[in-house]
């Protein structure tokens, strides 16, 4: 059983370093204990009764999943490839919870083997779709906020997500004509909010937007997904997001769902804060008039597809068995043909020399999973997790020509020179 305790600062960087040491950079390395006491937060400070599902879209590497299902968590996902890893992981059917707003081929025949799962279904048009596919699983309508939404990454009442009220109509026609078994609703505002009293608003909102719905179409309510949006905080003066006044307002809302079922979906919660990405100084450069290194990693590897700023406004990278200096304003450049490929500016940090290597925080949530990693021919990096001083291998690292795998030559020509 692993320990309920988090591990200390200067046992989690000697970590980093024998792992650097072992495996190289660039890596992610992760805090297997971190995740499993974020898990442990959220069940015992929200009410027992709401259903807690793991967004496979923050970081849908294998062993991540394997530790939330591990957990006893839901496993909510949004492709065909998200789906297999979530069935690799071990969640259980009745506990996945497929979204997105395109089902592929692959996804409605994993869905015809999957009778449990929930699906959630974000249009008319993606209604008469699955029913015309014979999908019998039992789904959702994702309802568009009619509130707005004070989200980092927002999808409220002006979002591209969702039935808006004025097409209702439409799906209570199709619905009419038998096939799906619509359970219940989906609403997500958005996510990457700090600010408690902002997060009571959208879920308070989200679940007043599903009653009404619920009388409008005639449906029993069985099934309520409120979304979450829990944050992080990445920058050195956020605060931790406050569950107390969640957990209140969690067990009103669920005392007016009954019996139905209550759900939240959150990812950057249980994974961002476990994760670290390591990379090694391999020169210096200058950038924008201030002093700056160039490491082995880059944003090809950490983009930063939600917006948060990452560049300005994360804490400073750590730099591993650094000895103490006056620390001044660098700037962090990626080793990509890019301007843009910053993954810090104006950091305050002591001296750095070729072979340093630096530690970004926060990094578990939306790093290698959203990147576009393949830019430049980029090999995938090395994966890590780790518990204490327990170190697993969670993706081995690959040489160039695995850049190859899967493709295939077009001409004659180019076989015949390879073989030559």
């Amino acid at each position: 059983m692993p320990d309920d305790k988090p591990a200390s600062d200067e046992t989690i960087l000697a970590t980093l370093s024998q792992i650097t040491r072992q495996h190289g950079t660039p890596a992610y390395a992760y805090d297997q204990r971190r995740i499993r006491l974020q898990a442990e937060k959220l069940r015992t400070q929200l009410p027992e009764s709401i259903e807690l599902f793991y967004s496979l879209k923050a970081n849908a590497s294998l062993g991540i999943c394997d530790i939330l299902s591990d957990c006893g968590l839901g496993a909510d996902v949004a492709s065909a490839g998200e789906l297999v890893t979530a069935m690799a992981a071990g969640f259980p059917p009745s506990r996945i919870f497929v979204a997105g707003p395109y089902k592929s081929p692959e996804t409605v025949s994993l869905l015809h083997s999957l009778p449990e799962a929930i699906i959630s279904i974000d249009s008319p048009s993606e209604l008469g779709m699955l029913t015309c596919e014979d999908v019998r699983n039992p789904a959702v309508l994702r309802l568009r906020p009619d509130f707005d939404s004070s989200a980092v990454v927002t999808a409220g009442s002006d979002s591209r997500f969702g039935v808006p009220a004025e097409w209702l109509p439409d799906c209570k026609n199709i619905l009419a004509d038998g096939g799906i078994d619509v359970i219940g609703f989906h609403v997500f505002a958005g996510s990457q909010v700090l600010d408690a009293a902002e997060v009571v608003r959208h879920l308070h909102s989200a679940m007043e937007l599903s009653l009404r719905t619920a009388d409008t179409l005639g449906i029993e309510l069985e099934f309520v997904n409120l979304g979450g949006g829990f944050g992080t905080p990445y920058a050195a003066n956020d605060e931790e997001l406050d569950l107390a006044p969640i957990a209140e307002e969690l067990e009103r809302l669920v005392q007016r769902a009954a019996p139905a079922r209550v759900a939240l979906e959150l990812g950057r919660y249980f994974v961002a804060q476990a994760g670290w990405y390591l990379t090694s100084v391999i020169g210096h450069q200058t950038h924008q008039g201030r002093p700056a290194v160039i490491v082995d990693g880059g944003t090809h590897q950490r983009a930063d597809l939600c917006g948060i700023g990452l560049r300005c406004n994360a804490i400073p990278p750590v730099v591993l068995g650094a000895s103490a200096s006056p620390l001044s304003e660098k700037d962090v450049l990626g080793c990509l043909s890019l301007p843009a490929d910053v993954l810090a500016q104006s950091a305050q940090l002591p001296s750095l020399v070729t072979g340093d290597v630096l530690a970004f925080a926060n990094a578990g949530a939306y790093g290698l999973w959203s990147s576009p990693a393949m830019f430049h021919g980029s090999p995938l990096p090395t994966e890590i997790a780790f518990d204490g001083e327990t170190i697993d291998v969670m993706r081995h690292p690959q040489p160039a020509s695995s850049i190859l795998d899967a493709q295939n030559h077009v001409t004659q020509r180019a076989s015949v020179t390879q073989t030559q």
